[in-house]
């Protein structure tokens, strides 16, 4: 079974922490209040493991999905949230210009702006800090079953999952999200060992 260390998972951990501070503070502006985030906790997952995770499998969900490749391999980062969290997040950003029975017409840019914000701080903090090159594509939005967005799309790839959970709060609401990283374990391995370095 592949895993990390101690130190290894506190350097990815580390990076996490840098990318959603700076996340968080671009996404207060967008909705003109403070977003409190929790700092992240993360663990090393196999696909059979991702496939029972909190008894997702079977429910309606929303990802922002950002391909890279580059230095580190090539990978994929999801941002996901469950559907009605999802929603929850399109009111924020709206506020009242938008009625309650049209929030879901906004879901895929508020959503993809949200998911392309936090996905390119941690791409981008990675980047800056291992000296990685990273290109990245533009983000997409999918909506739908979990297991079929996330695990089902390729699955004959040998990858690992590294899942990162943050939870969000803003005026007594708590939304809980995932980050899915996608790519071989030596690159996560390596990548942690890079950071540790760095981070010192």
């Amino acid at each position: 079974m592949n895993h990390l260390t101690e130190l290894e998972q506190d350097s990815l951990c580390e990076l996490f922490n840098i990318s959603l501070g700076g996340a968080a503070k671009l996404m207060s502006e967008m909705i003109s209040d403070e977003i409190l985030l929790t700092v992240p906790s993360l663990k090393l997952i196999t696909k059979a493991e991702a496939r029972n995770f909190e008894n997702l499998a079977y429910q309606d969900v929303c990802t922002v999905e950002q391909k890279f490749i580059g230095d580190i391999g090539n990978g994929s980062a999801f941002l996901l949230f469950h559907k009605s969290a999802s929603l929850e997040i399109v009111k924020m950003m709206m506020k009242d210009y938008v009625a309650l029975n049209e929030v879901s017409q906004f879901e895929k840019d508020a959503l993809s702006e949200i998911g392309n914000i936090i996905l390119n701080a941690i791409l981008s903090n990675l980047a800056k800090l291992s000296h990685y090159k990273i290109e990245t594509h533009v983000p997409e939005f999918f909506s739908g079953k979990y297991e079929e967005i996330l695990l089902n799309r390729n699955p004959n790839e040998d990858n690992s999952i590294l899942l990162v959970f943050i939870d969000y709060q803003l005026k007594g609401k708590e939304i809980k999200g995932y980050i899915f990283f996608i790519l071989k374990f030596e690159s996560i391995k390596n990548l942690s060992r890079v950071l540790i370095d760095k981070l010192k």
